[in-house]
């Protein structure tokens, strides 16, 4: 396996009928992908080999190559842990997926090998991405390190109001792997009837709470909510795949045009923070310029895409925001307090990702490899499968990119707010602190800054956006929190329907079902079928 590099790109425009060809095939293979069928009858596979000039001409080799599965396979079990069942059901999901993990092994050590053999000068793990990462961010993902904790005292507090057997051992059942998994979705803090528990954290009562809204209304709300600030235009498809015990993901189609969203079927306390967080992943899709050459419109830097969905998803954290999802004031205090203990727990596995790829430099065997893990593991305190932790460095560049995007966010943050805050940090605001989420003329700036494209595309480039000299307006609240009583101001990014659809907060949607799929739906073989985003 090569490291990634870029495609020679041969002087001259393509003509641009065989730019749009390619677009077709880029969308075909990406829905073919995703297991539903192409807009094409002529399989994408053939038509991608028939288009190998035009590709080549356009830089889009190796991505293509990906696509269709000619490059080296990442090993990965085929079964998954099942996270929405009983204590007993995660326990024998969870054997059987060790069982599987246990087997890969080998393959998956020698998958890590040949790819720190074949790195070169750039880190190896430079070949997970199929286009040419920016240096300044390579650098970055490089340098970023985090120290290895104990978490066991974290899955502690949460196992407590879980109700898991066996109280005099709640530790011990909070730590092992298919309980901490479970938990750290915050299924600790729901109550018996599909509520929050208010007893997370220790001092409030064990009652349970209201439960969470349903699905297809934290989609309605979160959406409008990304409409009116601009991120999110009409004009972009989305189709929304629901899948149990799958992780929530968005696949682009056709950039900017249409993209996949998948969801998990179940609602838990982090559904708001994934939710928002893959919105902001679609923001960057439907903003890329129509105009731009097509490799630089499929070419994302994954510090500036993650760390957008961290500024994005700790908006949605806030008590203020939640409380505009409908959520009561104590249920909306709970989460904020567990989306904290969320965001530590999960930095504390990445730096253990971190910490093993750091380690296996030095080993020449699978057997060794796995010494360091069990190692690694050890010092996180909870039960973690080393051959599971093994597993996890084929996504390595996934959690650097996360771990050095908490510090790209909080960059962001601080940028945006010397330039619009007005010091108040008012947990009222629309982002709970971060007064500047109420500006208008941020929530542009950044529209802006997401929407470059090239070498202005990373994320060095993104933070020179912000700082561009320009007059700063004086202090006013945004349209997207602006005093229900102010006179109306059309918003050219609000669908006309949206004010209908914020009503289904109020429990007026026909029927009631958050969950039922709406439009026409294509057929799928598992899960939910695709439905159209509001």
């Amino acid at each position: 396996m090569t490291a990634a590099v870029p495609d020679a790109v041969h002087p001259g425009v393509p003509d641009a009928a065989h730019v749009v060809y390619v677009e077709d095939l880029l969308a075909d293979l990406q829905l073919e992908r995703a297991g539903l069928p192409g807009r094409d009858p002529l399989p994408a596979a053939r038509r991608a080999r028939q288009a190998a000039a035009e590709l080549a001409d356009l830089g889009l080799s190796r991505f293509v190559a990906e696509l269709l599965g000619e490059t080296a396979p990442v090993p990965a079990p085929a079964s998954v842990l099942d996270l929405e069942a009983d204590e007993d059901g995660r326990r024998a999901s969870y054997g059987i997926w060790c069982a599987e993990a246990r087997e890969l092994t080998d393959e998956v050590w020698r998958w890590l090998a040949e790819r720190r053999r074949a790195a070169g000068e750039l880190p190896w793990w430079c070949g997970e991405s199929a286009l040419p990462l920016p240096h300044d961010s390579v650098r970055r993902l490089a340098e970023v390190t985090a120290p290895v904790r104990d978490l066991s005292e974290i899955a502690a507090a949460w196992a407590r109001p879980a109700g898991l057997r066996g109280s005099a051992t709640a530790e011990y059942n909070a730590t092992a792997e298919y309980n901490w998994r479970w938990l750290l979705l915050g299924k600790g803090v729901l109550g018996p009837s599909g509520g929050v528990s208010g007893g997370v954290s220790g001092g409030a009562s064990s009652e349970a709470l209201p439960p969470l809204p349903p699905l297809n209304e934290l989609i309605t709300l979160l959406v409008g909510q990304a409409r009116r600030r601009g991120l999110l235009p009409p004009s972009h498809q989305v189709k929304v795949l629901r899948r149990p015990n799958t992780p929530s993901m968005v696949m682009p189609v056709r950039l900017p045009g249409s993209s996949l969203l998948s969801l998990p079927t179940a609602v838990t306390p982090v559904t708001v923070q994934y939710l928002q967080h893959e919105l902001a992943h679609l923001a960057e899709h439907a903003l890329r310029p129509a105009d731009a050459p097509l490799v630089e419109r499929w070419t994302f830097d994954p510090l500036r895409s993650e760390g957008w969905a961290l500024l994005l998803e700790r908006l949605a954290g806030s008590t203020a925001c939640l409380a505009r999802l409908g959520i009561d004031e104590e249920t909306a205090a709970v989460l904020a307090r567990f989306y904290a203990e969320e965001e530590r727990f999960s930095r504390g596995l990445m730096a253990a990702d971190l910490a093993l790829d750091t380690d296996l430099a030095g080993c020449r065997t699978s057997a060794e490899a796995l010494e360091a893990a069990s190692a690694v593991a050890a010092a996180t305190g909870l039960e973690w499968a080393p051959e599971l932790l093994l597993l996890r460095q084929t996504r390595v560049l996934h959690w650097r990119s996360y771990l050095a995007g908490y510090a790209w966010r909080d960059t962001v943050r601080a940028e945006l707010d010397a330039r619009f805050g007005d010091g108040d940090s008012d947990s009222n605001s629309c982002g709970g602190g971060d007064s500047w989420a109420d500006r208008d003329e941020a929530w542009a700036l950044l529209r802006s800054a997401l929407a470059r494209t090239g070498p202005a595309g990373s994320a060095a480039g993104f933070l020179d956006a912000l700082r561009l000299p320009g007059p700063t307006p004086p202090h006013a609240p945004a349209r997207t929190c602006k005093n229900p009583h102010a006179p109306h101001v059309p918003d050219p990014m609000r669908r006309p329907d949206d004010d209908d659809r914020g009503s289904e907060r109020d429990g007026d949607r026909p029927g009631g079902d958050g969950d039922r799929p709406s439009g026409q739906a294509h057929h799928r073989p598992a899960g939910r079928a695709p439905t159209a985003l509001p």
